[in-house]
């Protein structure tokens, strides 16, 4: 079980065995450390170049990180959330933006799966717009808050172990979801059984191949808690298990995100210190810390795919 307080951020507990695990896209066992410097553990694939943690815990030892604490803590830049419900407008003008985009590439509208849901935010602006919403989560913090908040339908466990109508839905959208889970192949390929022909899928991941990503090194914020984010990919390697899966992919670009001025400089601070500290100052000093922009540091893919 994740070890929490109130103040603490979540973790897996240190002792859990953990277990050496072959390449989830193509099968393969030739794998030498990669960025070893930021000690997460990660090896790449010499075949397909597919980048992940191993040795790593089982499955419902690393969903045990996704307590309330996971959405609220003081050590976001490690792993999870510093106040994920506070931040509801930044996310939700995040996702309008998203949509705006996504749509293009819809025929129609219809019912709409968030696998990842979190506290209901993409279903709240995704139902606005037309669709159809439900969600789910491995969260049970995140699935009771989308359910008492806005009363959406959300199933509460694994996307590959829920049951779910084959074929009959015309979006399923995994934000920021694909590098957490111990099997992103088995989580595709099941999206592809539950879309109509020509339905959608969106996902959006940071982009190990980026060049923020490599000017940056093991400072990258893209590296989290080994638990945490288990797989990083490359628009080639995600775009390679998206056709292998039966989707064509019709839209790759690199996403960003509304964020406060206060979480743009603690992230700022991590790569340039010495440029943050002076502007952290001004943004206390006139009270800026709340003020919203829009941030892309060209190091997170979205990627929209169509079922063939």
């Amino acid at each position: 079980m994740a070890e929490s307080t109130e103040n603490q951020s979540p973790r897996v507990r240190a002792e859990v065995e953990k277990k050496h695990i072959p390449c989830n896209l193509c099968g393969g066992t030739d794998l030498v450390p990669y960025c070893p410097e930021n000690e997460r553990g990660l090896v790449e694939c010499q075949n397909c170049g597919l980048v992940f943690v191993s040795p790593r815990p089982d499955a419902h030892e690393l969903y045990a990180l996704y307590g309330e604490t996971y959405f609220q803590n003081s050590d976001s830049g490690t792993v999870g959330y510093t106040n994920y419900v506070r931040d509801e407008a930044n996310i939700r003008k995040t996702f309008r933006r998203r949509l705006s985009r996504l749509e293009r590439f819809v025929s129609r509208k219809g019912k709409l799966l968030d696998v990842g849901c979190a506290a209901g935010f993409f279903l709240a602006e995704a139902q606005a717009r037309g669709w159809q919403v439900e969600g789910l989560d491995v969260s049970s913090f995140a699935v009771n808050y989308t359910r008492d908040r806005f009363g959406f339908p959300a199933s509460h466990g694994s996307f590959t172990e829920l049951d779910f109508e084959r074929g009959s839905y015309a979006m399923v959208s995994l934000w920021d979801v694909i590098e957490h889970v111990p099997d992103p192949k088995a989580y595709i390929q099941r999206a592809a059984e539950l879309l109509q022909s020509g339905g959608t899928i969106a996902l959006a991941t940071p982009d190990v191949d980026s060049i923020p990503a490599h000017i940056t090194g093991k400072r990258w914020v893209g590296y989290k808690l080994s638990e945490e984010h288990l797989y990083y990919f490359s628009p080639k390697t995600l775009g390679r298990m998206l056709t292998e899966a039966g989707f064509e992919v019709v839209d790759v670009y690199h996403v960003g995100k509304y964020v406060t001025l206060r979480l743009f400089l603690d992230r700022l601070g991590m790569y340039l210190p010495p440029l943050a500290k002076p502007l952290q100052s001004l943004e206390r000093a006139f009270r800026l810390s709340e003020w919203s922009l829009y941030v892309n540091p060209f190091d997170i893919i979205a990627i929209t795919a169509r079922k063939r």
